[in-house]
């Protein structure tokens, strides 16, 4: 292991990427080599194996019901319903391996993938009316949303959901209620079209706003009541101005919009938003310490290239965790688990896996898939302790001796991540393409998997352009329509709750499919990226690392600049 900073070329990309001295030191306390891809790729590596949004209709290979799944019913393995996924009537630990040394690892952990059953839609505890809800974890009431969780309820069309109620159409949602059209909201109540915004009551289009109530269309106010584009209003006054702001209306809510946008340039940005963090970098941050690179994340210490990390200590290239010494972790939280590398689907109260899948409360484990409760295996298969250890250290040895490669040349040899080409899910079809959208053509060029999908086709009843403007010149009939996107075309229906939620909120019928709806609360975050800039306060030299790309017309301050200026 070194103890300086090394330049190296990534396998994939071919592009230069920096191996720092305290990376080497994580590495030597991993017990991996240190990895042949950049930052980047080893993001969509793990990234490609987690879909979220394009579900199917099929059956539930053991009780044959109909089931919505995020696997099509082309794939080799069995696919079953999360009640049958739950039961008694399988273990994986039926599908075993021998270990075959005249091949590759990754090929004989493939053959052993197509075999073993999985989830068809991941669902965590009790989830009540919520067939169409993704990685959700005992909630009620979600439909089209995905990662809700820990008793959230009526949520629709949105991702990233925790502890909330009645959320429409929002990314990052925490200990919120009444929520329409909003983006990193935390301990917000009745509020639509809110971003990045904290402890805010009956708020409309506000940006950078903290313990605001009864605000409209301002930005990076601190506990403050009646106010409109930053300006102070009696009670009276304000209730007066606002009867004349209809919320109802799409070519109100259309118009207030870019003006909206347009004001917030007037104001500076803080470089990055984050909450009580020490020591760190990367955006959309809190309550975290020495962590760099590490996005929609909180409760971190030492994490190094985060996303949508929890409570989670030591660990580096790491997504959607909670567990402590981690290393390459790809999705489902590993609450309670320690010293895990090289995970796909993560599971609770786990030790010392390596090269695992939705493996559960079990330890000293290598290349196994589905196990509970199982300790000593290889492949599914169960050894005696002394053996196990001696096996494992000669498979890490083959996989030197004898690497996987892929149809684009790329070495796989022991603390390399799986395979793009393993992955049973497209590019266009997995959460990395939300971060990182590619073009068909890119996709097959540079090796990733992508999967044709068909549209299912629907007779439309309703263009989009002949919704009344007005919400409140809807009636019921609206849910009887299929009304079709005045973007993509695409076929889509109006709910009764959602139709409810419109209603009391004073909301317009939207006229897009909810995947464009998505697309366009995508684009207004920030890519995860982060650009050296300098703080733009005249006589300020600070400078940092942002989101900020250094064209963007946004001003943008550092933390005591931005402190100085906003509160």
């Amino acid at each position: 292991m070194s103890n300086v900073s090394e330049n190296k070329i990534c396998q994939n990309c071919k592009k230069d990427f920096t191996i720092e001295s305290d990376d080497f030191l994580f590495y030597e306390k991993m017990k991996v080599p240190a990895p042949t891809f950049c930052p980047h790729c080893r993001f969509v590596r793990r990234m490609i194996w987690r879909n979220e949004r394009s579900l199917y209709k099929r059956k539930c290979d053991m009780c044959q019901k109909n089931i919505i799944a995020m696997y099509d019913d082309k794939v080799p393995f069995p696919v079953y319903c999360p009640e049958c996924w739950r039961s008694d009537k399988w273990e994986a630990g039926e599908y075993t391996k021998d270990y075959d040394f005249s091949k590759p690892f990754f090929e004989q952990w493939e053959e052993l993938f197509n075999k073993v059953p999985r989830q068809g839609i991941r669902h965590l505890g009790e989830c009540i009316d919520s067939e169409y809800a993704n990685f959700a974890d005992n909630s009620k009431n979600v439909y089209l949303s995905y990662s809700v969780l820990w008793n959230s309820e009526g949520i629709y069309y949105s991702n990233n959901i925790e502890k909330s109620k009645e959320i429409i159409d929002s990314f990052n949602a925490t200990d919120s209620e009444l929520i329409y059209q909003s983006i990193n909201v935390l301990k917000n109540y009745s509020c639509q079209y809110s971003y990045w915004s904290l402890n805010c009551i009956n708020c409309n289009f506000i940006l950078d706003c903290n313990n605001c109530q009864d605000c409209f269309g301002c930005v990076n106010l601190q506990n403050k009541r009646y106010c409109i584009y930053n300006e102070q209003y009696s009670k009276e006054e304000y209730e007066e101005k606002i009867k004349s702001f209809n919320t109802g209306s799409r070519s109100f809510i259309i118009e207030f919009s870019k003006e909206f946008w347009s004001f917030s340039l007037n104001f500076p940005r803080r470089y990055v938003r984050s909450v009580n963090c020490n020591n760190s970098t990367g955006d959309v941050i809190r309550d975290s310490s020495n962590s760099k690179s590490i996005f929609n994340s909180y409760g971190c210490e030492n994490i190094k290239y985060g996303y949508r990390v929890v409570k989670s200590k030591d660990g580096m290239d790491v997504c959607y965790m909670g567990a402590e010494l981690a290393y390459e972790h790809g999705y489902g939280g590993s609450e309670n688990s320690q010293n895990i590398k090289f995970t796909i689907e993560g599971q609770p109260a786990c030790s010392l896996l390596e090269y695992s899948d939705a493996c559960k409360s079990s330890s000293n484990l290598f290349g196994c898939i589905g196990l509970k409760n199982k300790q000593y295996c290889i492949l599914n298969k169960q050894y005696e302790k002394e053996e196990y250890f001696k096996m494992v250290e000669k498979i890490k040895k083959h996989m030197d001796d004898m690497p996987y490669i892929d149809s684009k040349s790329r070495v796989y040899k022991y603390g390399e991540f799986f395979p793009y080409e393993l992955c049973p899910f497209g590019y266009n079809e997995a959460v990395i393409n939300d971060h990182f959208p590619l073009t068909k053509e890119e996709i097959l060029e540079r090796g990733y998997p992508y999967k044709e999908k068909q549209d299912n086709k629907y007779t439309i009843t309703l263009k989009a352009k002949d919704i009344p403007d007005d919400i409140k010149d809807v009636d019921d009939s609206i849910l009887n329509e299929v009304i079709e996107c005045e973007v993509s075309g695409k076929a889509f229906k109006i709910t009764p709750f959602e139709f409810q939620f419109y209603r009391r909120m004073n909301i317009p019928i939207p006229r897009l499919h909810p995947n464009e709806r998505y697309k366009k609360r995508l684009a207004l975050r920030n890519p995860m990226i982060l650009y050296t800039r300098a703080c733009m306060h005249e006589g300020c030299t600070n400078t940092f690392e942002t989101t900020y790309a250094p064209n963007r017309p946004e001003i943008i301050y550092c933390k005591e600049c931005y402190q100085r200026e906003v509160y």
